[in-house]
């Protein structure tokens, strides 16, 4: 079971996917929860069902390319600045390449994927270094290390988002906080049709042999996708006071991909 030292967390990008089961799980063992991000009919409805559990969640309309936003969100919550934060905001490239990619493409890969999570965790420091206690759980992906699984702007989004995590915990690990990145492979969420609700149709369009078939089987051992509730345990568990001494790390939840 999860220990936590915490009272409240926020979950940027929590309305659906892996933030909605992230929000779920740290509901359920007790803290209060802020479901912050762009897509309001799921946010709210991520909450209401959270709340008719019996859990403590509200809703936080927030685009996270508006810094000052996600500040006051991060920082000024109904807890006067969260303890725990999980950054799982993000957008994919329909596996674009080098040269499929438009310089408007790649600014919001980067404002979301990779200036969000900045912005969140800058934010996020700020009241945890004075508290002397805090989680910060980023969601990155198997991308993080592999150039072969995505494409070329949420790929190097999410090696950027590596680096972050492991210089924040570096540099923070004395002031009680962990920071640590959870890199799934994949998973069953609505990443491709919330990328089209957020960014329009910059990206190419995605093949629809890739969405159909089932090549990705011959890459994961396991033989099936994640489930979202399997990573929500593990950021789960790394927000929580028993996993002080885990920090600065990728943690891979992928089936076994990587072991190719």
């Amino acid at each position: 079971m999860t220990e936590f030292k915490a009272k409240s967390a926020v979950i940027i990008g929590g309305e659906t996917g892996i933030g909605r089961a992230s929000a779920e799980a740290l509901a359920k063992s007790g803290l209060s929860v802020t479901i912050a991000g762009i897509i309001a009919a799921k946010g709210h409805e991520t909450a209401e069902v959270i709340n008719a559990r019996g859990g403590d969640a509200i809703f936080v309309h927030l685009d996270v390319r508006d810094s000052k936003k996600v500040t006051e969100v991060v920082q000024q919550g109904r807890a006067e600045g969260h303890d725990i934060l999980v950054y799982s905001a993000g957008v994919f490239d329909n596996l674009a390449g080098c040269t499929d990619t438009s310089e408007e493409l790649w600014n919001q890969l980067m404002d979301i994927n990779l200036k969000g999570c900045f912005l969140a965790n800058k934010a996020a420091l700020e009241i945890m270094v004075k508290r002397g206690w805090g989680r910060i759980v980023n969601i990155g992906s198997i991308a993080s290390f592999n150039a072969s699984a995505d494409g070329f702007p949420y790929t190097v989004s999410k090696h950027g988002m590596v680096g972050l995590t492991k210089h924040i915990a570096r540099r923070y690990g004395k002031d009680g906080i962990t920071a640590n990145c959870v890199c799934p492979g994949i998973i069953e969420t609505d990443i491709v049709s919330n990328t089209k609700n957020i960014i329009g149709n910059c990206a190419p369009p995605l093949s629809q042999d890739i969405m159909n078939g089932d090549g990705w089987k011959k890459w994961v051992p396991v033989g099936r996708q994640g489930t979202v509730s399997e990573v929500a345990d593990l950021v789960a568990y790394l927000a929580g006071g028993s996993a002080g001494y885990i920090t600065g790390q990728s943690l891979v939840i992928d089936g076994g991909w990587l072991t190719a």
